[in-house]
């Protein structure tokens, strides 16, 4: 498990960092005692009361391997996920705003970014993530795969304030009436991907005008895990549990349809 500090930090906390100009722990370091400014208990990092002002995205065929089995560099894929409003974090339900055809999670980290005065992304750190979507939808038809993302995205309590591991173990579960039914390892960080981060940054956020002063950005950086691919299926009151090695980060959701 990682020392690196993670932090339960505000919208203040996010903008005051941006437009700094500091590092991390100069910034903090000026804040004189209450220099983590933590969130209350449940709430997303970072997130603003105004939700619009943040937006969630996701990449995906971004890893070497994704539910032990290699994938083919090439076919990387992106897609809009939402506002600020449909992220959720650590304890929170997940349910979707439509039915589903085939709901899937996902195991991921999460860069997040705040976009400073001056109109550029800066990178805060990154918090272990759920891409869940309606996976069964976007297999079934392929022309409405961005809608199948339109779903909820749960990410953990904390960020962490430093670039990505190289590489962590990362486990994801699915319990259902206290007995697992469904569970996989994988691996995150640089060294198990075929893009880097910052290539996917590049890809999104280098867009002048895109993105207002003050938006936080979530930005998914694709998983090595899928329910979906082991064909299991979600069902009302399904536990879904996720833990990474490396930042100590773990993340649980029951799930309504």
């Amino acid at each position: 498990m990682t020392t690196t500090r993670k932090v339960t930090g505000t919208y203040e906390l996010a903008v005051g960092y941006a437009d700094s100009g500091l590092s991390w722990p100069e910034y903090l370091d000026g804040l004189a005692g209450h220099e983590e400014r933590p969130s209350p208990p449940g709430t997303v990092p970072f997130l603003p009361e105004e939700r619009s002002r943040a937006a969630v995205y996701s990449f995906g065929y971004t890893h070497a391997v994704v539910n032990e089995t290699a994938v083919e560099k090439g076919k990387l894929d992106f897609y809009y996920k939402g506002t600020g409003d449909l992220l959720r974090t650590d304890g929170d339900p997940l349910s979707s705003p439509v039915p589903l055809t085939g709901g899937g999670i996902e195991v991921e980290y999460c860069a997040v970014y705040c976009v400073n005065k001056e109109g550029d992304p800066v990178y805060l750190g990154f918090t272990l993530a759920n891409d869940f979507s309606d996976a069964g939808l976007r297999h079934a038809r392929r022309n409405l795969a961005n809608l199948s993302k339109l779903q909820p995205t749960a990410v953990a309590a904390e960020v962490v304030l430093d670039e990505l591991p190289p590489s962590s173990a990362v486990t994801a579960s699915i319990s259902r009436d206290g007995t697992a039914v469904w569970e996989r390892r994988g691996a995150l960080g640089r060294r198990e991907m075929l893009y880097s981060p910052r290539v996917l940054e590049r890809l999104l956020l280098r867009r002048r005008g895109l993105f207002e002063a003050g938006t936080v950005v979530y930005l998914l950086l694709g998983s090595c895990i899928s329910s979906h691919k082991d064909g299991a299926e979600l069902r009302d009151g399904d536990v879904i549990t996720m833990r990474d090695t490396y930042t100590g980060l773990s993340l649980g959701n029951v799930f309504f349809g």
